[in-house]
């Protein structure tokens, strides 16, 4: 494995609720609902946030399992983001601008006894980097110029 990763990508704003964002060779399409402007043609950003976790964990899971011997032949993970969107919206600038609390729900298809799914379910939560970015502060740096 790579010793270090640099992520980017690009994002490019067609509409208020439209962007295409370039990642590698990848495209991906968001939009909003019609009650927030969009069109309702692709996940939201939110949306892209819970997929983001739960492709995360998958990965983590069959990874870590494997280094633990443990076998696993499939998962099913529901992610569940609660939010009010309050702040976002401008009527309430104490609140919450993004999920206040994620639901996560895991089910491997495992043989494995319940004492071992309880270690690989701790070692996936500690090591998943979608859930260390959610959990724990990120310094983020944005600028923003004219063109």
């Amino acid at each position: 494995m790579a010793t270090s990763y640099v992520g980017t990508v690009k994002t490019i704003g067609e509409s208020m609720a439209r962007s295409v964002t370039e990642s590698n060779a990848f495209k991906i399409f968001m939009d909003e609902p019609e009650a927030l402007g969009g069109r309702n043609g692709a996940p939201s950003p939110l949306d892209f946030i819970l997929a983001a976790h739960g492709g995360c964990l998958n990965f983590m899971t069959f990874f870590i399992a494997n280094e633990m011997g443990i076998p696993v032949a499939g998962t099913e993970i529901n992610v569940t983001g609660k939010l009010d969107p309050s702040k976002f919206a401008g009527t309430d600038m104490n609140a919450r601008a993004g999920y206040h609390e994620i639901e996560i729900q895991i089910q491997v298809k495992s043989n494995a006894p319940a004492d071992k799914i309880a270690q690989l379910l701790e070692a996936v939560e500690a090591r998943c980097p979608v859930s260390d970015n959610i959990t724990n502060s990120t310094p983020v740096t944005i600028s923003m110029t004219a063109v």
